[in-house]
């Protein structure tokens, strides 16, 4: 089986990518490609960087990005996954009768396209200038009532 940076060079080659194509999308130094590709993770400032590097620069090659991190995660001897935290059960106090459960974090609703968003302005544009003439029309009326009568 291939290394990572094996693996990272080979479909950059078979794409007709140079590292400087890849730095230039990706943001990342061409030595630390070429670090990557070579497998010399310690040009590399930390583990983070790493498999930060390692994810950005495979889903830019269209690898399985995840596949690779938990490559790098077993050559360093880093667990694979989550680790789990035991949690243990508060006592409760004399006045409390039930544990409070906490509060469920709600996610943040998605942002209308800007075409949505355009049309809900067109029509909100509309009605201002809709209550701006009424306005305008009753101060005319106001004025004509006030200078007449």
């Amino acid at each position: 089986m291939a290394s990572i940076g094996e693996e990272l060079q080979r479909e950059r080659h078979r794409r007709g990518l140079t590292l400087h194509d890849a730095e230039e999308v990706l943001h990342i130094k061409a030595a630390y490609l070429e670090a990557l590709e070579q497998d010399n993770y310690g040009v590399i400032p930390g583990a983070v960087y790493v498999k930060g590097f390692i994810s950005n620069y495979a889903e830019f090659l269209g690898l399985d990005k995840q596949r690779l991190v938990d490559g790098y995660k077993a050559s360093i001897g880093e667990t694979i996954g989550v680790p789990l935290r035991r949690m243990q059960p508060r006592k409760l106090r004399a006045h409390e009768d039930v544990e409070h459960k906490p509060e469920m974090i709600k996610p943040t609703p998605q942002r209308l396209p800007y075409t949505t968003r355009r049309e809900r302005r067109k029509k909100v544009m509309a009605q201002e200038r809709i209550t701006v003439a009424v306005i305008a029309v009753l101060v005319i009326i106001f004025l004509f009532w006030l200078f007449i009568f």
